[in-house]
């Protein structure tokens, strides 16, 4: 859900509200900021604190109290549904890492959507106290101050940001975010062509001058993280796209945000330098709660799909205790005809956050001269929500490829003495490959020589899928 073009202006009380309220949660975030701290780590791999719950709960019962029929989506509690056609996004504190290192410079996020699309966007930053702020049709706005006056700056035009008219592509000064995570060819493509620096102020620098464009590539940012940019970018001058030019709410999660004038150009630059852009392949320690959040989504995923679906399985690294992983669930979904797959899981897929990947066969385990054919599949993937990300791996009842996802599973679950030298393994690949595609490519061989291994004890044990 990206901007739409000729929709009406927001309210300004609206708006008024929207940003007295995510003021309000960061006035309680500055104060968690200084406080003691509880945190755990979530299912996907982040942190959460209590200070994040805690804002959470506050806007959700304002709005509850102002807007009862609206739906909320919120980073950590999820989804409530609504009756009116609109719905609030929060990400209580955008940055938890910065929060809980005591770096000053997370945000507290709140979103707006009505039935023409993004309509209300702030970021606010507590600690420095300014908000970014943009109505659909009101324009954009950094307001100063622990409680700053949105009408009194619609009054008075005081604040307004407005996106700098740079058109040379070469040395344009370009914000780089999660650039640990960058692709190697997409760095270099651009570290060629502009100036790349750290990320400071973001969307903010853009549309006030100090920065021609600001970059996110790596990991695929959340909705919640993505949700209040279309409207800020748009009202102040500038332009929104995922690195491939699609609209970013509806992306792959990367983030390309320009002063409208260059826009093109770096997508160009973006085009050029390859195909694909993926992500470096970065893992995290396995979580205790990996196994349930599996038996939760299998059983979602089977209730949804099902006749077509006949079994559904929670598989690959995070089905393994003490596996390190990328936070990614891969789940396989075994079917008795692929083409009925096709037909009939797109919809309720695509209702749950999935999107249909291109992708259609597995690998073949080197020595085997199997016909390719009989690895066939269907891949659906999720990424930033709703819920955790998910690899959805629809496969044929008793074709190869569903039998081994469930060997190298269950043969790992049977030896937990070879998890820790697997994980290190995965961790030192990922280290030195560039990007997801390259570490999947040289951790295929390694796989087949676990497979052969399975196999034996499959075969001594009677193991069976």
């Amino acid at each position: 859900m990206d901007l739409a073009t000729e929709a009406p202006p927001v309210s300004p009380e609206l708006f008024a509200f929207t940003v007295r309220l995510a003021t309000r949660a960061g006035r309680l975030a500055a104060e968690g900021f200084h406080g003691d701290l509880t945190s755990e780590r979530k299912v996907d791999g982040t942190e959460v604190t209590s200070v994040d719950l805690a804002v959470e709960d506050l806007v959700r019962k304002e709005l509850a109290a102002a807007f009862p029929a609206d739906a909320v989506l919120g980073e950590e509690a999820g989804p409530r549904a609504g009756t009116s056609g609109r719905r609030w996004v929060i990400d209580p504190v955008n940055g938890t890492r910065q929060f809980t290192d005591r770096v000053p410079t997370f945000s507290c996020d709140l979103a707006y959507e009505d039935e023409h699309g993004p309509a209300i966007g702030v970021v606010h930053l507590p600690m420095s106290r300014q908000t970014v702020a943009a109505g659909r049709g009101l324009g954009c706005w950094l307001l100063p101050g622990e409680d700053p006056d949105p009408l009194e700056a619609l009054r008075t035009g005081h604040g307004r940001l407005r996106a700098g008219g740079r058109t040379e592509l070469s040395g344009a000064r370009t914000q780089a975010h999660n650039i640990a995570g960058w692709p190697e060819s997409l760095l270099t493509a651009l570290h060629r062509r502009v100036l790349l620096v750290p990320t400071g102020g973001g969307v903010v620098d853009v549309l006030a001058g100090r920065a021609d464009a600001w970059v996110i590539a790596g990991p695929a940012m959340a909705y919640h993280d993505l949700a209040p940019l279309p409207v800020i970018v748009a009202e102040g001058g500038g332009r929104i796209t995922d690195l491939t030019g699609a609209p970013v709410l509806a992306g792959d999660g990367s983030v390309l945000i320009t002063n409208g004038a260059l826009h093109d150009a770096f997508l160009e630059v973006v085009a050029e330098s390859g195909e694909s852009h993926e992500a470096r392949a970065l893992l995290v320690d396995a979580h205790p709660g990996w196994a349930a959040e599996g038996v939760s989504l299998t059983g979602e995923l089977l209730s949804a799909l099902a006749p077509v679906a006949t079994r559904a399985e929670h598989i690959g690294s995070t089905s393994v205790p003490g596996m390190a992983a990328k936070p990614v669930f891969d789940l396989q979904v075994s079917v008795t005809d692929l083409a009925a797959a096709d037909a009939a899981f797109d919809a309720p897929l695509a209702a749950r956050g999935f999107v249909r990947s291109r992708h259609e066969r597995d690998h073949v385990p080197a020595g085997r001269d199997d016909d390719p054919a009989r690895w066939a599949k269907r891949l659906w993937t999720r990424r930033g929500g709703p819920g955790p990300d998910v690899n959805l791996h629809v496969r044929c009842a008793g074709s190869p490829n569903e039998r081994l996802a469930l060997l190298f599973r269950d043969w790992f679950r049977a030896h937990p003495g070879a998890v820790p030298a697997y994980a290190r393994f995965k961790r030192e690949l990922a280290h030195r490959t560039a990007d997801i595609g390259s570490y999947a490519e040289v951790k295929d061989p390694v796989v087949d020589l676990v497979a052969e291994v399975a196999e034996a004890w499959a075969a001594e044990t009677g193991w069976r899928p």
